[in-house]
């Protein structure tokens, strides 16, 4: 991803809720251990049941987040998807289709959990988007 479009994802994720305790080296951090994603409306970011690779932050458009075929969210730019599998067992535990055309931030799991054992801010964010979804 070129410097420019590297410093403006990094902004942009910098000023989301997910993100407040993060320091903007932590965030930019995650930007270089991942890379940016695009889908249409109706594609699946992930199946439940199937093993989890990667985690997606949103920063465009919304998502559908569904358990057992029952709707139970909607995402929006900020929200993280797959942080439940990464901290949670590896399978996915919902399927998450996109509503409209999204775009964002995609990172591998293994990259993830380095950056993570390394930066206690991120890791404490993952952590509490983990532990919301799980009430």
């Amino acid at each position: 991803m070129p410097g420019g479009d590297k410093r403006k994802l990094t902004s942009t994720l910098t000023g989301y809720a997910t993100f407040a305790d993060c320091s903007k080296d932590d965030v930019a951090a995650l930007v270089d251990a991942g890379g940016p994603f695009t889908l249409p409306a109706g594609w699946p970011l992930v199946q439940e049941g199937i093993p989890a690779d990667a985690c997606f932050v949103l920063t465009e458009g919304t998502a559908l987040v569904f358990h057992q075929r029952e709707q139970i969210a909607e995402l929006g730019p900020g929200d993280l998807i797959g942080e439940m599998a990464l901290l949670g067992g590896g399978q996915r535990r919902a399927t998450v289709t996109s509503s409209s055309r999204v775009a964002g931030l995609r990172v591998e799991y293994d990259a993830l959990r380095t950056l993570l054992s390394q930066r206690s801010a991120l890791a404490d964010a993952f952590r509490a988007v983990y532990d919301a979804h799980s009430d």
